[in-house]
């Protein structure tokens, strides 16, 4: 027989649960774990996804194996000089050393046609230029003459009607010839030509001699030919007249000669190349000498760099080609050394640059024959003597794939190399026959060093962290450090909480412990509500109210976080001075009296403004930011205020608490006041003190903290800055911090502040000493929600931060973060592609962060938990 159930007194129960109750308390129960578990796998989801749509950014390239085609010219005997393709890989073209070209299907290789250039007839072809961007070319004749041209595939579509009778037997899928033209029948009543076409543009004389090397660049206001014809090297300036009688049209030449002497044992110039914008030409010898030429002026070129190429003994340069944007060089020498290289700024240099080898793409093998960049991208493809292939990103500065060594090196030499417009396959040309390989070349942008290291971007004086996806020109280098972007987070997230966490967790102790309990019942309710303020709201103030307003008065904002402390310190010393009686008639207003410092504060804050700008800024604060006035000192002067507070206030504390208490036992209240405010007096003026020594000192040592070597912790003042994000983002995150840290401070038991001031301890006392302890664990807790919602804000930051991803602790910077870069870009990312997968690779990085930060946070508020139960 079951046993009366009793209670935890012993006593038997004179009640029984309800069915209703019971049954309650099972669904609750049930409810409340599938909760949990369902918020699990909800958060292990979204982790999941992320991973998911990321993890494609390091997954490995990859290449097909080698696929030979007989070519039209393999009975000749001859090698290409170049090859290219159209955009399907249907039909390419290849040039010879005289100027002839073929036309060939890049499947069969069968021959299309040949052609021969307009003037080929009459002059031999002695030099060649190609444009690594575009379609245009450049020919030398053994007369001296250039000439311009063009030569390209031309894509049409067309529809059933438009094509020849034959042309539409061609089935649906399938390819077919005629006129000279390739036709595709991609999808019913639709066709696709491809047509062969060269144009070419009067030829102008630029010198008596044969033209031994040539380079050319086509600008907006003309074509620039750099040509090496006998012992003389000239740059021209091409210019054109149209005769609106006859329509014939006539080119002339202004030539302007460059500094050039041959070189004894050298031998003769092998490269001649000039940048895209025309200001730089290149002439290498294959013992790897080079000459840098300036020519951003054509009346004053000037020689004004030369250097070694390829070191070592027995080395040579076997090719060089421009990448894409004809800035960046590229080399390969016949050790298998590949290399990149760019100007970057140099003070010492005739043109403030200088030519460095940025990019070291690793060695083969065998000697590089061939060289050829992409027209999409930073790719590269490299080929060997051995047969082999390599492609390369130069930006990430890796090897992506590499082809099969083939059968018979010997016959399999690379001669001349091509890659698809849509970068997924290779064409390489030997003495014999066409390869071609397909490429499925993934991101090649991205890997670990390029998100997380220091990158070398091209035209920058130095490896640095940089975030930019995007921009107006196909010639862009797509940065896409995330390093700027965690720092933005990180950098938000102090300065809110720099400015938030003391004042909320003041106030809830001032709540929780000095405020009469019917003012708290209004005055909790009212910061609660402040988090019902939306983010986008606080953003548009932020950034259209208070950062313009913030800006005028710089000064008296920087005043105010000294003036608005000693404002309640000295309310603080007046009520100690205050006789008892008016203490004790006035203590119902002491709240309110309180309050009313803010405003004296705040009063006090402008009218100083303009004095502490004169003092210690030199008289004007932006001028003194971007460095064209005064000294470092004033910066020190403000970055040490907050550290020798701190430490005068430590100091003091420390060496007179036990004499002042020595001193002034059995003194009345009055007296203790007034040598405490005395103390006080006396700690501001050594705190004063210590602050302008420590500024004058460093700032004689020749430390400015405006200054690089300083790690930019002053410097440009910006409008939008973290200064203001600081500020309303503390405001944001103030009311959750508040509460819980007033629910914590509450729940701890009356009988330990019952007991504490028992003891004889004050209200402060038992606060700090008792309450603020056994609540630690609730403080820390509510910290680390703040901590979270700063990290996760979005629209302030966004609205407010400038959104420049910038890597500097300037205080009046802007920044961006990693959720304001999502809300940014995500929308206009093509999806699937890198950019689309790099920001939710940065999603993964912010949920990583927070996924760290509440670990250990998690780990420290135990800690304090069991720290509270053993007290």
């Amino acid at each position: 027989m079951s046993e009366t159930p009793r209670s935890f007194t012993g006593r038997q129960r004179d009640r029984k649960t309800r069915p209703g109750v019971k049954v309650a308390d099972h669904v609750a129960r049930a409810l409340i774990t599938l909760g949990g578990i369902g918020t699990i796998i909800a958060v292990s989801t979204v982790c999941i996804f992320l991973v998911a749509v990321a993890w494609p950014l390091f997954t490995k390239a990859r290449i097909s194996a080698a696929q030979p085609i007989a070519p039209p010219w393999a009975q000749q005997r001859i090698t290409p000089v170049h090859i290219a393709m159209d955009e399907y890989q249907l039909l390419g073209w290849a040039m010879f050393e005289d100027g002839s070209v073929q036309v060939f299907r890049c499947d069969t290789g069968d021959a299309v046609g040949d052609r021969q250039l307009p003037l080929g007839n009459e002059r031999s072809v002695t030099a060649l230029s190609f444009n690594t961007d575009g379609n245009d070319v450049c020919f030398g004749y053994r007369d001296g003459h250039a000439q311009l041209g063009e030569i390209k595939i031309d894509i049409s579509f067309l529809g059933e009607q438009q094509v020849p009778e034959p042309v539409r037997e061609v089935p649906v899928g399938e390819v077919g010839m005629f006129g000279g033209s390739l036709y595709a029948h991609p999808q019913p009543g639709q066709f696709r030509q491809h047509a062969f076409k060269v144009s070419t543009k009067p030829a102008v004389k630029l010198s008596d001699e044969p033209i031994r090397l040539i380079g050319h660049s086509v600008r907006q206001n003309g074509p620039v030919i750099v040509a090496l014809a006998g012992e003389s090297l000239a740059i021209s300036a091409v210019s054109e007249v149209r005769n609106f009688l006859s329509g014939a049209v006539t080119a002339s030449a202004r030539r302007v000669d460059l500094p050039y002497e041959t070189r004894s044992g050298g031998g003769a110039p092998a490269y001649l190349m000039l940048s895209g914008l025309g200001d730089i030409a290149y002439l290498a010898w294959e013992d790897g000498y080079l000459r840098r030429y300036d020519t951003r002026t054509l009346d004053n070129p000037q020689l004004v760099e030369t250097l070694d190429m390829a070191p070592g003994e027995a080395n040579r340069l076997t090719m060089m080609r421009f990448l894409i944007g004809r800035t960046t060089l590229v080399s390969g020498d016949s050790k298998g050394r590949v290399q990149a290289w760019f100007c970057v700024p140099d003070d010492t240099k005739i043109d403030r640059t200088t030519l460095v080898a940025a990019h070291d793409l690793g060695t083969a093998d065998s000697a590089v024959t061939a060289l050829s960049g992409s027209a999409r991208s930073r790719l590269l493809a490299a080929g060997y003597e051995d047969g082999r292939v390599r492609l390369f990103h130069v930006t990430a500065n890796s090897m992506l794939v590499e082809s099969e060594r083939p059968a018979d090196p010997a016959e399999a030499q690379v001669r001349v190399i091509a890659i698809g417009s849509r970068e997924d396959q290779l064409l390489a040309a030997t003495q014999r026959q066409l390869i071609s390989w397909d490429v499925d070349r993934r991101h090649p942008a991205i890997n670990l060093h390029a998100l997380f290291a220091k990158v070398w971007y091209e035209g920058y004086a130095a490896p640095q962290h940089m975030w930019q996806s995007s921009s107006g020109t196909d010639d862009f280098e797509p940065k896409y450090g995330l390093v700027p972007l965690i720092f933005g987070t990180i950098k938000a997230t102090i300065y809110s909480l720099l400015f938030g966490l003391p004042i909320a967790l003041l106030a809830a102790i001032f709540t929780s412990e000095f405020m009469h309990p019917r003012v708290k019942a209004r005055i909790k309710p009212l910061v609660e509500m402040m988090a019902s303020l939306p983010s986008v709201v606080l953003g548009f103030m932020a950034a259209l109210v208070i950062a313009p307003v913030v800006e005028n008065i710089v000064p008296a904002v920087l005043a105010s976080f000294v003036m608005l402390p000693l404002a309640f310190l000295l309310g603080a010393y007046t009520w100690q001075l205050m006789p008892r009686a008016w203490a004790m008639r006035f203590e119902k207003h002491r709240f309110a009296l309180i309050c009313l410092m803010v405003p004296l504060g705040g009063w006090a804050a402008l009218r100083f403004g303009p004095v502490v700008e004169r003092l210690v800024f030199a008289g004007d604060f932006k001028r003194w930011m971007d460095g064209q006035i005064g000294t470092g000192a004033g910066g020190w002067f403000m970055l040490l205020t907050p550290v020798t507070a701190v430490l005068t206030g430590y100091l003091f504390s420390t060496l007179l608490r036990d004499r002042f208490r020595t001193l002034t036992f059995g003194w009345s209240r009055v007296r203790v006041a007034q040598m405490d405010a005395l103390k006080f007096l006396a700690g501001l003026a050594c705190w004063l003190a210590f602050t302008a020594a420590g500024a004058w000192l460093l700032a004689a040592a020749g430390f400015d903290p405006r200054g690089e070597q300083m790690h930019d912790f002053l410097g440009t003042y910006v409008q939008r800055n973290a200064m203001v994000v600081g500020f309303i983002m503390g405001f944001a995150i103030i009311p959750i911090i508040y509460t819980l840290a007033e629910d914590a401070l509450s729940s701890v038991p009356e009988h330990l502040r019952s007991a504490s001031l028992g003891a004889g301890a004050t209200k402060w006392q038992t606060a700090i000493r008792i309450i603020v302890p056994t609540a630690m664990s609730g403080l820390f807790s509510a910290a680390m929600i703040g901590l979270g919602r700063a990290v996760g804000e979005t629209m302030i930051v966004l609205m407010a931060a400038g959104n420049t991803p910038v890597l500097q602790m300037n205080f009046f910077n802007g920044f961006r973060t990693l959720s304001a870069n999502i809300a940014v870009e995500l929308p206009e990312a093509p999806v699937g592609g890198t950019h689309y997968r790099v920001l939710f690779l940065a999603a993964l990085s912010l949920f990583v962060m927070t996924f760290i930060i509440n670990t250990l946070a998690e780990i420290v508020r135990q800690r304090f938990r069991k720290r509270a139960f053993q007290l």
